[in-house]
């Protein structure tokens, strides 16, 4: 839902200045907020497409496999997958810290602390994490993965 009110406060941002302009009105750092919201937008929904099978997977030799071995190749993979994401949060995370740190601030008209639109990145990388995980843990215990048949 929050990628959903980003990508709408994009869109208002977009139209006001549209409608800024037929007036002589110039919106400051609507191109550095519109940035930072579809930022936030793209990392904030990475669980829910994985969840809703959006995320383009190459499944072709899962679909091959049977039984135990299609198992733990799926196993296998969102183990990777989990490692792979882990390390990107870890280091997101400390870039958001050496941004606050280091108080950064935007370029803009509107001087921004960097920290701020990146939060978002940190947050959606940590919430696919838990999805990951969430769906290799209901593997093991002999579940299906929410992602397993969405395919078509």
């Amino acid at each position: 839902m929050l990628a959903g009110l980003f990508i709408i406060l994009i869109t208002i941002m977009i139209l006001a200045q549209i409608v800024g302009r037929w007036f002589d009105i110039i919106i400051p750092s609507t191109e550095d907020f519109a940035g930072f919201f579809l930022a936030a937008a793209t990392f904030l929904a990475l669980a829910y497409t994985f969840r809703m099978g959006g995320h383009i997977r190459i499944t072709i030799l899962v679909h091959l496999l049977k039984g135990k071995v299609s198992r733990f190749a799926l196993t296998a993979a969102l183990s990777v997958f989990i490692l792979m994401i882990a390390y990107g949060v870890y280091y997101t995370a400390a870039f958001v810290y050496e941004s606050w740190s280091f108080e950064e601030l935007s370029q803009g008209y509107i001087a921004v602390p960097l920290w701020i639109p990146q939060l978002g990145m940190v947050i959606g990388l940590l919430v696919f994490l838990i999805a990951l995980i969430d769906d290799l843990v209901l593997l093991i215990s002999g579940g299906t993965p929410t992602f397993v048949g969405l395919e078509e």
